[in-house]
């Protein structure tokens, strides 16, 4: 099983049969709860579904950065 499916099922319980686990910020070795969501495998509109996560991690990004200069 992929890390990311891992570390979802670890936090939130199964993922149910035809869902995937997203790594919100692209980066596929980050597997931090706030950086994955469980979306449908064949949305209507996949932005739509991972927007606000986007925002979110977005948000998170700029502060960890600010922390670190």
């Amino acid at each position: 099983m992929k890390a990311n499916r891992e570390a979802w099922q670890g936090a939130h319980g199964p993922i149910p049969k035809g869902w995937l686990v997203h790594n919100l910020n692209g980066d596929k070795g980050d597997n931090r709860l706030e950086n994955l969501a469980a979306i449908p495998r064949y949305p209507e509109h996949l932005g739509q579904v991972t927007a606000p996560y986007t925002v979110r991690i977005r948000q998170l990004e700029a502060i960890a950065q600010g922390e670190n200069k």
